[in-house]
């Protein structure tokens, strides 16, 4: 059953006014409104979409206060309508300049540098200047016009503004360029621009060899030094190759440019990320052993597919097919491919792996737990996922041997349980 909470959540997302009245009848919700229960911490103030919710979240205790310390990084502010942002301000939000240009406030924008020049270029969330936050063509204007330096990088993920504006504002990094910002392979591939590719290309003929979230090139991941990695994880997507994001956009002839330049190893990690099987099998035709030529990084691919953020069983099929070896963990966190399959509930990649040897005893070093930890945890503590099969993870990983969880049931995860149950009743 739903509790009051989430009930109070659900009618928020939905715009419903009647069950957002409704739900803050309970002291429960009403005690906790401020508190930051929505995505990244925002609090229910800012999941606001129109100026009469916002007035009714108001007259049930919100503290506006609370949206001036929240919105004054810049961070998760593109989906507040401008018009509720104008309404937030006039029920006594404060703006900062971080805010203003994510909310594309360009009055308030203006008003503030007018007052203090020197915030053109001050830090606010991970570091970004206010473009990296801007959120419209006028916003970023506005900005170039007063002297906003093009280039600066941020200080967790080491990127540009362009790099940051290319998904939620691609207008806004295609304006960046046009007035002399450092383009990148992966620019040109999410804008589809080809002359931008042919640049890159030209500039640096190994551009065509990288990945995001790879430690050894340009663009590391997590953890990586300790940071947040490039912010191109987010705005693109997380350890794709630029032929990818072209491919993954629809910029079919930025794609073809950048595989004709492109070492045979590459395009068949290239190949298995996109399920593209009868490019995979055209190179291993002619090169049988191609994955022995990987390197230690090429290796971790495996697992980082595995990974919440692409889980695509049919390219984690191809690759298991193509021979990338399995049991290999990405270095910054030390998941294996069986770890982050068991945390995704993906029940048939857990149930590949195993099929292609995976040891089924890997236990990840920062927690020591087996993949049944992981994916009981991401079932039952951090409720990552309603729609996937955690119980038959859980199924195919104490049939592989790995039964050490059945002395915790219940876990209190029905299909879990129920799972565990059969097992226990089996011996």
């Amino acid at each position: 059953m739903a509790t009051p909470l989430d009930q109070f959540k659900a009618a928020i997302a939905a715009g419903d006014m009647t069950a957002v009245a409704a739900a803050l009848e309970n002291a429960e919700v009403r005690d906790v409104v401020d508190d930051g229960m929505f995505a990244y911490g925002r609090p229910a103030l800012l999941e606001a979409r129109s100026p009469a919710m916002v007035d009714l979240l108001l007259d049930a205790g919100a503290d506006i206060g609370k949206i001036s310390e929240f919105w004054a990084r810049g961070f998760g502010l593109e989906e507040v309508p401008p018009r509720v942002a104008e309404h937030l301000l006039e029920n006594g939000a404060v703006p900062s300049v971080h805010a203003a240009s994510a909310l594309g406030l360009v009055r308030v924008l203006r008003d503030l540098l007018d007052a203090e020049p020197g915030l053109l270029e001050a830090p606010g969330g991970d570091g970004g200047t206010p473009l990296h936050f801007a959120r419209t063509v006028e916003i970023a204007t506005l900005l170039i016009e007063r002297g906003a330096t093009l280039g600066p990088r941020d200080e967790d993920h080491r990127s540009t503004p362009a790099q940051w504006r290319i998904k939620t504002a691609p207008e806004v990094a295609r304006l960046l360029l046009d007035n002399g910002a450092e383009a990148d392979v992966f620019l040109a591939a999410g804008l589809g621009d080809l002359e931008l590719a042919r640049g890159a290309l030209e500039a640096n003929p190994a551009c065509v060899t990288y990945r995001i979230g790879v430690n050894t090139g340009p663009y590391p991941g997590i953890g990586f030094e300790g940071g947040g990695g490039t912010i191109l994880q987010w705005s693109l997507g997380f350890n794709l190759a630029p032929q990818e994001v072209a491919m993954r956009r629809g910029h079919r002839e930025v794609y073809d440019l950048l595989m004709r330049s492109t070492p045979p190893k590459n395009k068949l990690q290239i190949a298995c990320m996109l399920a593209d099987r009868e490019l995979a099998m055209s190179l291993l035709a002619s090169r049988p052993n191609l994955a022995d030529e990987f390197d230690d990084e090429d290796r971790m691919l495996l697992a980082k597919a595995c990974w919440e953020t692409n889980n695509d069983t049919e390219a984690i099929r191809l690759m298991l097919e193509c021979g990338f070896p399995v049991g290999i963990p990405e270095h910054n966190h030390g998941y294996s491919p069986l770890h982050n399959a068991a945390w995704s509930g993906a029940a048939e990649v857990v149930r590949l792996l195993l099929e292609h040897g995976h040891p089924v005893d890997m236990v990840d070093p920062a927690y020591g737990s087996s993949a049944t930890g992981y994916a009981i945890h991401s079932a039952t503590e951090a409720r990552r996922y309603e729609d996937v099969d955690y119980g038959g993870v859980v199924d195919a990983l104490i049939g592989a041997g790995l039964d050490g969880c059945l002395s915790e049931y219940p876990v209190g995860h029905e299909a879990i349980d129920a799972v565990m149950r059969k097992h226990l009743d089996a011996r």
